[in-house]
Parts: C-alpha cells; structure tokens; sequence
C-alpha cells in the first residue's frame, strides 16, 4: 500500500509541474509534448486508482503531499533551547519536512548561535583553534549541501518533462538525506569539541584563554545572543543547544542510498 501510495505521490508532482509549464510556455510544441506527457502520467494514475476520480484524487494528494505540515513547529516547542527558531519552508514537499526543521536549525545556529565561537569571543589555545577551523569548514560544506538541494527543488518548479521531474526528485530525495548525514556529523563533531572545552574549565585547564571574560557585541551586530554572559556561560549554552538538536535530527538509513 504504501509502495503503491508514493508512486501516486510522484505522479501527481510530476502532473502540478507540467500543468505549469502547459500554462505558461508560448512553444505550440512544448505544449503538445507537455500534453501528452499529462494524458500519460494520468494515466499511469488511474492505473493504481481504477475507480476513484482522477480530479478528486489529485486534489487530495494535492493537499496531503505539497503542503508543508504547520505542526512543525511544534516539534521543537518542547524544547528550551530549540523553541524559538522560526521554521522555514525549504521545500514544499511533504517529505521534505524533516529538511524544512534542519535546515532553519541550522539558519538559526549560524546566526545566532556559532559566533561566539569565534576568536573575536572566546579564545582558545593553538591546537584547539585548528580544530575550530576544521568546524568552521564542515559547516560550509553543510551550508552548501543545502544550496545544492534547494537548487534541485527550484529544478523541479521549472521542469518541462516527466522524466525530467522524475529524475529531478530522486535527486531531491538524496541530496535531502546527504544533507541530514553531513548537518548531524557536523552537530556531533561540535558537540565532541565543546564538551571536552568545558570539561577542561571544570578542572581550571587552559583550552579556554578568556574564559571569565563578559561578551560584549558592537553596534552593529544584529543578533547579540549571549550579550552580558561570561565566555564560559555561552559555552554552556551552546553545549545545550547542540545537545537538543542531535536528539531532533534523524540520521538517514544510508541502505536507501
């Protein structure tokens, strides 16, 4: 059943792309292709659904399918330091919700969050400052796996053939999941890395230079998170968020790859 669901699931985004491309290409050609590519796709629809209404059911996968839920915000309203972060919608498919929370995780984590990390607040010791370089590229390697993706649900939007959209979005799908492997590696690896910087300032260790310092932002600054606390107190706080966050994100199976 639920094979034959998901197939129904892509038939129909394939369909809503194409009636797109229908009603606004100026092409009598691609109009025609577009056309029968739909009489095919429906088709293949009334296949798996005999005897159900082809308009009716569309609309019903429609409203199921493409529609991002509401109730993603409510998953992470249970959580002190993740309740606040506005869910952004990446992605318009449904099973894409799990992408929609990671992704405004890490808008909110960037922004808000990781640049007290920085040299410019909290100082640490050589070997560790290497080490917080390492972290600051594995974000970037996040931050691009996420374009990529977003860039692939744009494609989609703007496809004009079936087989297009259909490979479009099995990229959609793994892209999707490379980008949750590389986001929850990166959380993991922060979460390693703060963990042992505060335990070192339990035991008066070094790897913290300022430790005691107040964090103060400039003017300009717009997000001035940890304004007032000491170094060590936003550590702390950036430890808890961390520790939230790998509990909401979801490693993919890598078998489905």
């Amino acid at each position: 059943m639920e094979e034959r669901e998901e197939k129904a699931r892509q038939i129909v985004r394939s369909i809503r792309a194409l009636e797109g491309v229908f009603k606004t290409s100026p092409d009598p050609k691609q109009r025609e292709r577009v056309k029968n590519d739909l009489k095919a796709l429906k088709g293949k629809l009334s296949e798996l659904y005999p005897d159900v209404d082809l308009n009716e059911l569309i609309e019903a996968i429609v409203t199921d399918d493409l529609v991002a839920p509401v109730a993603d915000k409510s998953l992470l309203e249970a959580y002190e330091y993740l309740k606040d972060i506005e869910i952004e919608k990446i992605s318009n498919f449904k099973d894409d919700s799990e992408i929609n929370i990671a992704a405004s995780i890490l808008k909110h984590f960037s922004e808000k969050i990781w640049g007290v990390i920085a040299d410019q607040y909290t100082k640490l010791d050589y070997s560790n400052s290497l080490e917080r370089d390492t972290l600051y590229r594995k974000l970037d390697e996040c931050q691009r796996a996420l374009k990529i993706f977003q860039q692939t649900v744009d494609d989609i939007e703007k496809a004009n053939s079936s087989a297009h959209i259909s490979q479009l979005n099995l990229m959609r799908t793994r892209q999707g999941r490379l980008f949750l492997i590389d986001l929850f590696a990166f959380f993991k690896d922060v979460n390693d890395f703060i963990t042992k910087i505060l335990a070192d300032l339990e035991f008066n260790g070094t790897m913290v230079l300022n430790a005691d310092d107040i964090i103060t932002y400039a003017k300009y600054d717009v997000y001035k998170t940890f304004e007032g606390l000491a170094v060590k107190e936003a550590l702390r706080h950036l430890k808890a968020f961390v520790k939230e966050v790998l509990i909401i994100i979801k490693v993919p199976d890598k078998t489905k790859f």
